[in-house]
């Protein structure tokens, strides 16, 4: 659409409209749609349309507007707004619309489009870390604050390499990682690693963050991995956003699915699981070595106090709870490659009240080199839980040390 004077697109309907009666053109105004338009334009005069459900075009589909948004037209310039909710409830309350207006920026065909966002914040605070962290996820992906300067007193500065971001998702989820919906990790030099919920509210940040991320990647030619982290019958990401992960070409989608874990831990010993290392990553934290302090994310593993093996044998479970407990996060601890092999080969094992103990049967020279290489002598009592104890009661009773 071409046209001389700047012309507004916007969709009447909020999700929820016909059962409270508020609609989105009672919050974006034909005064808001001015100061957009005199921001983006540097017009006053304007015209506006709000719409139906069942309007369609180029860029709108025949749907409610899941996005928030606002499509302003001028010239041979298509312009996306998303806008902020009024009253801010929650820590995801403010990310919902972001993703899908996203999708719909990121698919339309016009060689000149923007992507912006405007605040109509009236309740709520949204400079908590949690937003902060949002806000430059958005920035990194090619949004443009229309008013933040009336709402924040920060700068919003994008994220310039994935090490930023991650340093910045680590100091933001603090100890409280039962909150935290998404993890990221590294697994080799090359490769990121991203194990998120997709399911209700915390599908919106996973997406957010492949976005992200994604543009992040390109910079040193690396690769990212989404495990999608399932439950019953909470499945992967909305279409629309796994459509345009694909599309960014440099994701890999893993489904983290029972089924299919359930017939991966039926068939072998040994249980490569999405579940399992997100367990691991809500429970723990980061990956840092239990016994040597290593935090190289690309060489540390999640080690089972009780193997999957051993777990198998369990002739009173059912399949299912077997695989609870080869998934559980109380069921492991992080550890490097080297202590990951010594403690699978009992050369190294953990005393009841969390004290490491180094095999008699080594000889002197080999025993030297362990305890060289084991810098601590306890694990962190943040690991020795209830749970955690009855793995390893459970350990002691298969494995001779």
């Amino acid at each position: 659409m071409n046209t001389n004077k700047p012309y507004f697109i916007v969709k009447e309907n909020l999700q929820k409209s016909s059962i409270t009666g508020e609609y989105f053109r009672d919050q974006v105004t034909p005064d808001v749609l001015q100061d957009v338009c005199f921001k983006i334009t540097g017009e006053k005069d304007f015209e506006y349309l709000y719409v139906g459900n069942d309007f369609t075009n180029n860029e709108l589909s025949a749907t409610y507007n899941k996005g928030r948004l606002a499509i302003l037209y001028y010239k041979d310039v298509v312009n996306f707004i998303t806008f902020s909710e009024e009253n801010i409830n929650g820590r995801n309350s403010s990310v919902q619309s972001v993703a899908t207006a996203f999708n719909i920026y990121f698919n339309c065909n016009s060689l000149t489009k923007n992507l912006f966002y405007y605040f109509l914040v009236k309740n709520g605070n949204i400079e908590t870390s949690y937003h902060k962290f949002i806000y430059r996820l958005m920035k990194t992906v090619g949004f443009n604050f229309l008013n933040s300067q009336e709402y924040l007193t920060d700068t919003i500065e994008p994220f310039t390499s994935i090490p930023d971001l991650m340093l910045m998702r680590r100091t933001n989820s603090g100890r409280n990682q039962s909150n935290n919906p998404t993890y990221l990790t590294k697994s080799s030099s090359q490769n990121i690693d991203l194990y998120g919920k997709t399911y209700g509210a915390s599908k919106y940040e996973t997406s957010l963050l492949c976005y992200a991320i994604s543009e992040l990647a390109k910079i040193k030619n690396q690769t990212v991995t989404l495990y999608e982290v399932t439950e019953g019958n909470l499945r992967i990401l909305p279409k629309s956003s796994r459509d345009v992960i694909q599309k960014m070409g440099n994701i890999q989608i893993v489904q983290s699915d029972f089924a299919l874990e359930r017939n991966s831990f039926d068939q072998n010993d040994s249980l490569r699981s999405p579940r399992y290392i997100y367990n691991l990553l809500d429970r723990l934290g980061k990956k840092k070595c239990a016994f040597c302090g290593c935090e190289i994310p690309e060489i540390i593993h999640g080690a089972h106090i009780l193997p999957v093996a051993y777990i198998k044998k369990y002739s009173n479970l059912s399949l299912e709870q077997k695989l609870q407990m080869a998934t559980d996060g109380n069921n492991g601890l992080w550890l490097c490659e080297n202590h990951h092999k010594l403690f699978d080969e009992h050369i190294i094992d953990i005393a009841y009240d969390g004290k490491i103990l180094i095999s008699e049967y080594l000889s002197n020279s080999n025993k030297m080199f362990v305890q060289k290489i084991t810098t601590k002598n306890n694990i962190d009592k943040n690991i020795m839980t209830e749970q955690f104890t009855q793995y390893l009661a459970k350990r002691k009773e298969v494995v001779n040390f």
